[in-house]
């Protein structure tokens, strides 16, 4: 039986999945004599996922990194959270694009490792995977693996993971479709990062991340690109065109959320009266879901 040797286990019994359901307790036996030095891609894409399970940290952590390359989408599934702690960024960059769907609540755990995540593997994680991502994954993912994500993965990032995690460089890698997906608490933390905002993606954003973005962070953006701002189907978004740039004649719509008590905001059709922020991000969800939040 490899996986026994796999596992330190050489004399352990041939036994099959049915049994393994019965004997799913042994789980914790089996961590506590790992030896995963010597596993192949060939044996990993076989294993069964209480194999899966039952790895430790200290497994993956001496694991060579083509052994993930076997990695099935069930398998990773099954991994424990608090092992994947003992996961490198070159061991992940070697999990199959396919097999990073089988990310779960486990991704939670991982920190300095998101560095190997890859733009295909960030394209096939679940909304339910990019929800559990902390700021230390955030932080240490490259731009490259930014150009990967979907609108329903950016859509499900908890609220305000981003704030001092993302770059320039990491927005402007974005795809017009993810940016659309960013709401206000996303974005309402950002500055001089904005700068990296491509004209196509403003035309994408929509109406709360819009009235959402700092002066900081539309004073970062250029002139030639804040005119995707006109080009935006939300009316909200396109009113927010006279306050970007660096040379904004005036501080406009954004600025009085800020500064007075009343201000108008543009939502849906025509102007409508609000007070502070909060009731013009309960304005337009009403517009949107015809209830308030």
């Amino acid at each position: 039986n490899r996986y026994a040797q796999i596992f330190g286990m050489a004399t352990f019994p041939r036994i099959n999945a049915g049994l393994l359901l019965i004997l799913g307790g042994l789980s914790s036996a089996i961590a506590q004599k790992q030896n995963c030095s010597t596993a192949t891609a060939a044996e990993t894409a076989k294993m069964h996922a209480y194999w899966c399970r039952a790895m430790t940290m200290d497994c993956f952590a001496t694991m060579p990194a083509h052994a993930f390359e076997g990695f099935t989408k069930g398998c990773v599934e099954s991994f424990d959270g608090t092992a994947i702690q003992g996961i490198t960024a070159e061991q992940i960059k070697r999990i199959p694009g396919d097999s990073f769907a089988g990310w779960q609540s486990n991704i939670e755990y991982m920190g300095p490792a998101c560095a190997g995540f890859t733009e295909d593997q960030a394209g096939n994680m679940t909304e339910y995977a990019c929800g559990a991502m902390g700021i230390d994954c955030f932080t240490a993912m490259t731009s490259d693996a930014y150009a990967g994500f979907t609108k329903e993965c950016v859509g499900n990032w908890r609220d305000n993971e981003l704030g001092g995690s993302v770059t320039a460089k990491d927005l402007a890698k974005m795809s017009s479709s993810a940016v659309s997906g960013l709401n206000d608490h996303d974005v309402s933390s950002w500055g001089v990062e904005c700068a990296g905002f491509r004209k196509e993606q403003l035309q994408e954003m929509n109406d709360l991340a819009c009235v959402a973005l700092t002066p900081d962070c539309l004073g970062s953006i250029s002139n030639k690109t804040c005119a995707g701002f006109l080009d935006s189907k939300s009316t909200a978004c396109q009113a927010i065109y006279n306050t970007c740039g660096p040379n904004a004649a005036s501080p406009g719509v954004l600025a009085s959320f800020v500064q007075f008590p009343v201000v108008m905001a543009v939502v849906g059709f025509g102007l409508v009266p609000t007070v502070g922020y909060k009731y013009v991000r309960k304005a337009i969800l009403m517009r949107k879901y015809e209830t308030l939040p």
